[in-house]
């Protein structure tokens, strides 16, 4: 199965220079944790998360009309192809510790968005991806890989 065979296609999306409290607004009007951040050709430029705003709100201490989504996304910002297998997702979502990936055509512009919970739920579904337990077992491999903690120095320390 492809990528496009699962990505969600009706993505929300902000530009760089959007405040926090637009994004805010765009999250709770969608039901999502994130958006991506894209320029006037769809060129993906970020991940913006609810944590993303948190965290920026904290360490600037302004409010969000006054932060530009441009300060506050995540980047460099991994993708994936249209045309890529679930497994390669998953394994550069494991691989980057990311639970969400954009989708990008073969022009390089935003297609979609595929997330880990999108391809759990698939393999969970009764018919299952791969009709046996490769696929739970990957997706939980993914999971563990992607709450691994985050090295700080080469030394293991935070």
């Amino acid at each position: 199965m492809k990528v496009r065979d699962l990505m969600v296609r009706d993505v929300a999306t902000l530009w760089p220079g959007n405040t926090l409290d637009t994004a805010v607004e765009l999250m709770r009007d969608r039901e999502c944790g994130s958006v991506v951040v894209s320029d006037e050709r769809s060129r993906v430029l970020g991940m913006l998360t609810d944590r993303d705003v948190c965290l920026s709100a904290f360490e600037l201490g302004k409010p969000l009309s006054q932060i530009r989504v441009e300060l506050a996304m995540s980047r460099p910002v991994h993708t994936c192809a249209v045309q890529d297998s679930l497994e390669a997702a998953e394994g550069s979502m494991g691989q980057h510790q990311v639970r969400r990936l954009p989708v990008v055509d073969e022009g390089g512009r935003l297609a979609g968005l595929i997330s880990l919970d999108d391809i759990a739920r698939k393999f969970s579904s009764r018919d299952g991806l791969l009709g046996n337990s490769r696929g739970k077992e990957a997706v939980g491999r993914t999971l563990g890989e992607i709450g691994r903690p985050h090295l700080v120095d080469g030394t293991g320390e935070r």
